[in-house]
């Protein structure tokens, strides 16, 4: 709560988003043709184009030193901006509001600008996965050019991007954490048996029917298998997450099978549409593979099971509601005597603990993140900052590192990396010694994260 000498601190809000490509601009007084897309819609052209010039001149800028990495962000007293280059010159950009507070001095408000309360490694993901969510579902800006040229482009990016800021882009800003930034899959483990038993059912499925070319199944929201890429799966469960899983949670359980799809045009409380007789309008079109290849994808929810089912793009499946609904009986039969075992291995995930532990885990090889951090609830923003800066200096630690972090009236902080593999660890034992802390890792380490190699 702030106090009588201060007034309450603004939040991190979107400014703008725009996609640019600085090819389309061949000659000056060409400016506004270089502008894809450019949110909110009514700001002036003028500033559009300074906006755009501006930014394209630091990428310009900072090639010239010819650094490994290129520069990304760029830090204002009062906004925050971050870009990122896509495809073929083509960038996509955003800026945000630095959180102010203004506080009393001298029977006036100093306004002092809070722009440690922004974190690049927090931000900077969120733009690269709006770009992934749009080619996962209309493939890359250079196809559509190709196909219908730069204003179909436009007109996609707008019909979509309008949408995705206004129904999900603040909100994921609003809500942006440490854990939020890593997109990672928590994946549920099973035994091995189970484990085997489903991977059977998947295959003999696809085996069964030769248009069915990969399956992804999750129990709740937790991942159980994927036949597609790394890289793939990922984005799949992220946009699973996004637009799927805040509907599903809310569903009651039913054995009956459900058709779901997404309506990514439509207000939030109307995107996802449910039917019990699968059509050819329950299916959507995944861009995935490299190159992207068109996809049609099936999604079955029974049970708080979904099961997303991988189609080429091709006219023998469209329409074929035999094919589904063959596909349903043939998982349903196994899948009621697996949830049981599927609820336990779940509970076996996430048993009581210590309280006064808190613990993040990312593995940058499979892309596994789990975390019993409750961000609505915990930690406090200076907390926050410290965690998100340890995340960020253990990626110099090679190929293994550790810090230990006490501040007075905080708990203590460990970050921890073990080759791609990254631990952070708060406990909450203000008055613990160095050594009392050193021990109670390691008792950490035995307890909760025996089956994880880490590198002492």
């Amino acid at each position: 709560m702030a106090s009588t000498n201060e007034r309450i601190p603004s939040s991190i809000y979107l400014i703008d988003f725009f996609i640019y490509c600085p090819l389309l601009c061949e000659k000056e007084g060409q400016e506004e043709r270089k502008i894809l897309y450019y949110y909110p819609s009514d700001i002036n052209l003028d500033r559009q184009i300074r906006t755009i010039g501006y930014c394209e001149g630091l990428v310009q800028f900072t090639e010239t030193f010819g650094f490994d990495d290129p520069c990304e962000t760029v830090h204002f007293q009062k906004t925050r901006l971050l870009f990122h280059k896509i495809e073929n010159d083509i960038c996509i950009a955003m800026t945000l509001h630095i959180p102010v507070i203004e506080r009393k001095k001298d029977d006036k408000f100093i306004t002092d600008y809070l722009d440690e309360n922004i974190n690049d490694r927090i931000m900077l993901p969120i733009l690269k996965m709006s770009y992934r969510y749009f080619i996962l579902q209309h493939g890359t800006m250079s196809t559509i050019i190709q196909h219908g040229g730069i204003e179909e482009l436009r007109n996609v990016l707008k019909q979509y991007f309008d949408k995705f800021i206004q129904h999900h882009l603040h909100t994921i800003i609003r809500d942006a954490t440490l854990d939020t930034s890593f997109f990672g899959i928590q994946f549920l483990p099973v035994e091995k048996k189970l484990y085997l038993k489903l991977q059977s059912i998947l295959r003999r499925l696809e085996l069964r029917f030769s248009s069915l070319k990969e399956t992804l199944f999750l129990y709740k929201d937790q991942l159980i298998w994927s036949g597609l890429s790394q890289d793939d799966t990922s984005l799949v469960y992220s946009f699973f997450r996004l637009y799927y899983w805040p509907h599903i949670k809310t569903l009651l359980n039913s054995s009956i099978a459900q058709y779901l799809t997404i309506d990514t045009t439509a207000n939030l409380a109307d995107e996802l549409i449910i039917s019990s007789n699968s059509t050819s309008e329950i299916y959507q079109a995944f861009f995935l593979g490299n190159p992207l290849t068109p996809y049609r994808v099936l999604v079955i929810n029974i049970n708080l099971i979904t099961i997303f089912c991988f189609f080429h793009d091709d006219d023998d499946i469209i329409n074929n509601e035999d094919v589904d609904s063959q596909i349903v009986d043939t998982l349903k039969k196994d899948l009621d005597t697996m949830l049981p075992s599927f609820e336990e291995h779940l509970r076996k995930k996430y048993p009581s603990t210590d309280i006064t532990v808190r613990t993040i885990y990312y593995n940058k090889i499979n892309m596994a993140h789990s975390s019993t951090i409750d961000w609505t609830r915990e930690p406090n923003n200076s907390m926050a900052g410290v965690m998100n800066t340890l995340a960020e200096d253990m990626q110099w630690f090679h190929p293994s590192g550790e810090i230990m972090v006490k501040r007075e009236n905080d708990p203590w902080i460990i970050s921890k990396r073990s080759d791609m593999r990254e631990l952070l660890i708060v406990v909450n034992q203000k008055n613990a010694n160095l050594k009392e802390i050193s021990d109670k890792v390691k008792q950490i380490f035995a307890t909760q994260f025996s089956n994880i190699l880490l590198i002492e």
